[in-house]
């Protein structure tokens, strides 16, 4: 995690300048950096089992249903995207992938 919270912190950098880098802001950076390792983890469940699966209702029927990892994973693509919007990285320019 240190590592992309150092990479976030260079890109938070370069685009604020130095002085820009509150206590505010690292730590959402912090945070965000968090978000990015559970969103990797999740994101490797989701490759191994795939999104959803099938199971049987109770009357018989077949239920398909998402994988708690593949709901989460959205969970935290939704609050990561409002992370980098509060940050402003990415603002004008191509959001790089981390």
């Amino acid at each position: 995690m240190q590592q992309i919270e150092d990479e976030l912190t260079d890109d938070y950098t370069a685009e604020h300048g130095p002085e820009g880098l509150t206590y505010r802001a690292k730590q959402l950076i912090k945070t965000l950096a968090s978000m990015i390792e559970d969103e990797e983890k999740l994101e490797a469940v989701c490759k191994q089992h795939g999104s959803s699966y099938s199971t049987t209702g109770d009357k018989g029927q077949e239920v398909h249903k998402h994988r708690p990892e593949h709901v989460e994973l959205m969970k935290v693509r939704q609050m990561k995207l409002q992370y980098v919007k509060q940050l402003g990285l990415g603002v004008g320019k191509e959001v790089t992938t981390w």
